[in-house]
């Protein structure tokens, strides 16, 4: 298996370099996507074993992290944006990039299932009940790992007033100055935010509080509250009293997960 994960880090990393005829500002976008799947690789081998998975296992679920996002560098090129709703599905794409390039196919059968389905899972609202076993573990392992490394990205952002304003993290939404009623009303409900509802910044930003109602795994909140994830978005945000209701909630039930 070892021999695989190398083959599966050099074949990455051959065909994130395959792509050079790249303006500034593609190859900062590519670099960003390249760095955020290695991360995002670590974070499921890290919490994998965590879990006490075997070795195997583990691995897999780091080539998972690994190869989530590898539809991401086509999509920018022919599509000139990150937006799956003005492109296409990027987590597709993914599976489509593996299937053609043969990236998989030292894996047996029952192994290559289970990373593409956790790959072209990985951005949905919902996990399909037919998922089950280990292709389930895998899904809900990667959505993990992928929603900690977003939120690590985005609360440097958050925290860093220097930072250049970067409209793929913000949608270039007018900032508000009140959480939109909808919006409000389902994550005080222990529920993950409609993308569809969200209306400025500040939703955006209580969205992703939000991801917390998603994690599945005991690792992971203890990650959340580790670095302090949901405290450093809420300190970005005026108060009000459904500002800190809304913070209350996310940070009674992650404390609730870490310690339960």
């Amino acid at each position: 298996m070892v021999e695989k994960v190398n083959q599966a880090q050099s074949d990455f990393s051959a065909y994130y370099s395959s792509f050079s005829e790249l303006t500034e500002q593609q190859r900062k976008n590519f670099e960003i996507k390249y760095e955020h799947s290695l991360r995002v690789a670590q974070l499921c081998q890290s919490i994998a074993e965590e879990l006490g998975w075997e070795e195997d296992s583990q691995n897999i679920a780091y080539i998972t992290g690994l190869f989530h996002d590898i539809g991401r560098f086509k999509q920018l090129v022919e599509f000139g944006s990150f937006n799956d709703t003005q492109s296409v599905d990027h987590a597709q794409y993914s599976v489509e990039v593996l299937q053609e390039k043969g990236f998989l196919n030292s894996f047996s059968e029952e192994q290559q299932a289970g990373i593409l389905d956790a790959i072209l899972y990985h951005n949905k609202r919902e996990l399909p009940g037919s998922l089950a076993g280990n292709a389930l573990d895998y899904a809900k392992l990667l959505r993990d790992a992928d929603k900690l490394d977003i939120l690590k990205v985005i609360t440097d952002y958050y925290g860093n007033p220097k930072a250049e304003p970067n409209h793929t993290l913000t949608w270039d939404l007018p900032r508000g100055s009140v959480v939109s009623p909808a919006v409000a009303k389902q994550i005080i409900a222990g529920k993950l935010v409609d993308k569809e509802l969200v209306e400025s910044e500040l939703d955006i930003k209580i969205m992703q509080l939000s991801w917390v109602f998603d994690l599945n795994f005991k690792p992971s909140f203890k990650i959340l509250m580790g670095k302090r994830f949901p405290e450093k978005i809420y300190a970005t945000l005026s108060k009000n009293d459904t500002v800190i209701q809304i913070y209350r909630t996310v940070k009674v039930y992650s404390e609730n997960k870490v310690v339960g």
